[in-house]
């Protein structure tokens, strides 16, 4: 019977699923946004283990893809005072910016390898509010992902949230995924 929908009776009731050609035929476009923190890392592995979860079969299928983008905020004019030749030092810090993007972005390819997630990786450069909000809109993303440091409403106010820019500004739904909670003794 095409188009049916098969129920699935758990613990919170039953629940209707999708036909299995429905399944197979739909893709959703994740965007994830990573830095070097604890938190972003969470958020993949979130990501990995509830959204993107799939029966494994040891192949990558279209269905599981995100697009990992890391966002290298362009050094401040100010940090390099004239009056002497600063390439030197602009080429050295533009080349460790660059190295610790790959870093970065190769530590989360390899974990969406294992899962056996397809996954494609950007750099960019600027605000990384910005530049995430502007990625999601030129890449129609279904599904934004990013981690939230939990910082509390005074920093928050004074630095700024990444996490809560996107929630209010980037045109598709927002998933912020907050650090686990530590278990004390």
């Amino acid at each position: 019977m095409e188009g049916s929908t098969t129920e699935t009776t758990t613990g919170l009731g039953t629940v209707a699923a999708p036909p299995p050609e429905f399944e197979k035929s739909t893709s959703m476009h994740v965007l994830l946004a990573i830095d070097d923190s604890d938190e972003s890392f969470n958020a993949l592995q979130w990501l990995l283990d509830n959204i993107l979860k799939r029966p494994h079969t040891g192949e990558m299928d279209d269905y599981r893809v995100v697009t990992i983008v890391h966002v290298v905020e362009p050094l401040p004019h100010y940090a390099f005072p004239g009056g002497y030749d600063t390439y030197p030092v602009m080429e050295s810090t533009n080349k460790s910016q660059e190295q610790n993007a790959a870093r970065i972005l190769s530590k989360a390819y390899e974990m969406c390898r294992e899962k056996s997630v397809k996954a494609k990786t950007l750099v960019l450069e600027g605000d990384p509010k910005d530049k995430i909000c502007q990625t999601v809109e030129e890449m129609n993303i279904d599904l934004l992902v990013v981690g939230s440091r939990g910082l509390g409403q005074i920093k928050r106010a004074f630095l700024g949230s990444v996490s809560d820019y996107c929630a209010h500004h980037a045109k598709c739904p927002v998933l912020v995924v907050k650090p686990p909670i530590k278990k004390t003794h």
